[in-house]
């Protein structure tokens, strides 16, 4: 093809035609010049094409966390659904003034510290890549940030909840032997016999935890975490499935 080209050239200028040649060599360079602009829109292309294969990887990598992340956000949610009316339960018997060792032994598992850790690092990955600028602005990003927030809102509910309860297991360790209390929600039956625990002794420990002000605000606490971490999990899961839907929206091409 070149040698065709320059061929041309020759013979226009061996006949003397040069307004002939100077409109063919224009000719030329506004072909090579658009010869050039397709290669570097092809080169864009492909550039852009490889990026937005990175992107869906990393967003692939975000639904995964988000799927097991899902799992036990159902699970622990699950877990303080069924806690929440043995506490509510338990309160009762303050204003009643009563006393039911079954209750108080049901109610005591208001002293286990459960805790939600989101596995982010697919997001923060995409954070610090070049490919987050694809997304800005856009649908997936707003929700991303919205479950970031969501999470950051679980995490510091979590942290007071429990750092209130082990704040006041700790002032009652100071009043009272929690010994008894860690034995018979710890141990079966055939251990308690052998630690030499008799049902009369836990039930004389149930009550007196039972009559402690201290114990008595931990279930206050507890009682109303069904207007509190509930329904943030709930926020948290239904901004996970949303993130999860747009993701597939983005990938399934």
């Amino acid at each position: 093809m070149i040698k065709f080209f320059r061929k041309i050239r020759q013979k226009m200028l061996t006949e003397n035609k040069f307004s002939k040649y100077l409109l063919y060599a224009i000719g030329e360079i506004i072909l090579v010049v658009i010869g050039i602009l397709i290669a570097l829109q092809i080169n864009n292309w492909n550039e852009e094409q490889k990026e937005n294969i990175a992107l869906k990887q990393n967003l692939l990598i975000i639904k995964g966390n988000i799927e097991s992340d899902l799992v036990l956000l159902d699970s622990l949610k699950t877990v303080r659904e069924k806690l929440i009316p043995n506490y509510k339960k338990e309160q009762l018997t303050f204003f009643n003034n009563n006393f039911n060792p079954q209750t108080t032994m049901e109610a005591a598992r208001c002293f286990d510290a459960i805790s939600f850790r989101a596995n982010t690092s697919g997001f923060e990955a995409l954070e610090k890549s070049p490919y987050l600028s694809l997304i800005n602005g856009s649908t997936i990003h707003k929700l991303l940030l919205e479950q970031k927030t969501a999470i950051e809102t679980v995490l510091i509910t979590e942290n007071e909840t429990n750092n209130t309860i082990d704040d006041l297991e700790a002032r009652m360790s100071y009043i009272t032997d929690l010994n008894i209390g860690y034995a018979s929600l710890s141990m079966g039956e055939d251990e308690l016999k052998k630690a030499n625990i008799t049902m009369l002794e836990i039930v004389k420990f149930l009550n007196e935890m039972h009559g402690s002000i201290l114990y008595r605000n931990i279930i206050a606490k507890a009682s109303i975490r069904d207007l509190t971490i509930i329904p943030q999990y709930s926020a948290l899961i239904q901004i996970n499935k949303d993130v999860i839907a747009e993701i597939d929206k983005i990938t399934k091409d």
